[in-house]
């Protein structure tokens, strides 16, 4: 049986490379890099660790506000194995805070591999992000709105699965909707509770370092009308862009990418119900 370490909880994990220690080797990091560990897509809430390896090794993150860390984050490479692009995404941090972080992997033979305490801070939180998102996003499941559909969801996953297209509409940005490889042809589409006056968009890309990265997107509502495409210029957080679009529908086409699994960690949509 093949077990996907991504998909494990911290302890387990954790107890599952401290095991494969007693036999094997612990390395440092550096002899299998080409380039990496760096943060970057460095937000007031999240953060992407980078690293390429000269070999396939599967790749986690220990952080935290000590070199103690307590939390852990996985790749989100979606093939549950070994692989030498790593991308590990950090959520859930706190604005201009000091993160300390260690990346470790192992192989196929069971040599782990580790970084030493390395550290990056967050950005100060938007003054204006509050402004920029406020109102109640019309978007969430839990506000009335339906998913209708997706290009594909990784894997052939359930719109309510993991990479399914509901984890874009869950207002969580641990979850993400991953298309199945459709690149620049990937589309989300969701139906408001009831047509509405949509005043403002916001969207957040996901990535996986060097694919998978939506670079524009249009938005086409059910009357065939066209917003867009509207530029991405980073995927460490959600981007809002202003509309004026009367729609029940609401169609996320990409415009462009850099291909590969494309999709959404979030999408959001402010607006008024029309008369």
């Amino acid at each position: 049986m093949r077990i996907s370490l991504r998909l494990l909880p911290l302890g387990l994990m954790l107890g599952l490379i401290v095991s494969a220690c007693g036999t094997g080797s612990v390395t440092d990091i550096s002899a299998i890099l080409d380039s990496g560990p760096t943060a970057v897509d460095i937000s007031a809430t999240s953060a992407t660790i980078s690293a390429h390896t000269s070999i396939d090794v599967v790749c986690s993150v220990a952080y935290g506000t000590t070199n103690e860390y307590g939390n852990l984050a996985t790749d989100t490479d979606m093939a549950g194995g070994g692989h030498s692009d790593h991308g590990p995404r950090l959520v859930g941090l706190e604005p201009d805070t000091l993160y300390h972080y260690q990346l470790a992997g192992m192989d196929a033979d069971g040599t782990v591999y580790r970084s030493e305490d390395l550290t990056f801070r967050t950005v100060q939180a938007d003054p204006d992000a509050v402004g920029k998102s406020a109102g109640r996003n019309l978007a969430l499941v839990s506000e009335g709105a339906r998913l209708v559909g997706t290009s594909s969801n990784f894997g052939g996953a359930k719109h309510s699965e993991t990479w399914g297209g509901n984890s874009a509409v869950d207002g969580d940005p641990a979850t993400q909707w991953s298309s199945d490889g459709d690149g620049d042809d990937a589309w989300i589409e969701i139906a408001l509770e009831a047509e509405t006056l949509v005043g403002r968009l916001g969207f957040w890309t996901r990535s996986m370092v060097t694919s998978a990265r939506i670079i524009s997107f249009q938005v086409v509502a059910d009357d065939g009308t066209v917003a867009g495409p509207f530029t991405l210029d980073v995927p460490s957080s959600i981007h809002y862009f202003e509309t004026s679009i009367k729609a029940r529908r609401l169609r996320f086409e990409v415009a462009e990418s850099t291909g590969g699994n494309t999709g959404a960690v979030e999408i959001e949509v402010y607006g008024e119900p029309s008369s």
